[in-house]
């Protein structure tokens, strides 16, 4: 069929810094309320891989926000691939989005 196009929900990664260097999520499925995942896991690179490790059994794509900041959608499986690389690209875009805040 040309012009069919699957929408499938997207649960949404929220991440909280809690120091520096160390960080906590959480995720939530449409309106449901947020279901935590481990707590205080350390390294940014660590929470998108557990998030991803429990997500992809069920989702290819999630929107991430880092201190309440939407930062964009994510495939699933480069979460688990190259957490590192998707690490630094969503502290650009959130050291990106402070700046122009602050120029505002």
């Amino acid at each position: 069929m040309t012009g069919y196009r699957e929408y499938t929900m997207q649960p949404h990664l929220e991440i909280r810094r809690i120091g520096p260097e160390f960080f906590a999520y959480s995720v939530r499925a449409g309106r449901a309320p947020a279901r935590h995942g481990e707590e205080d896991l350390g390294s940014l690179e660590h929470c998108l891989n557990d998030a991803g490790d429990s997500l992809g059994h069920y989702f290819s794509a999630v929107k991430v926000s880092l201190d309440g900041l939407f930062l964009g959608s994510y495939d699933v499986n480069q979460l688990l691939r190259n957490p590192t690389r998707i690490a630094v690209e969503l502290m650009s875009k959130a050291s990106r989005a402070e700046v122009a805040h602050r120029a505002a």
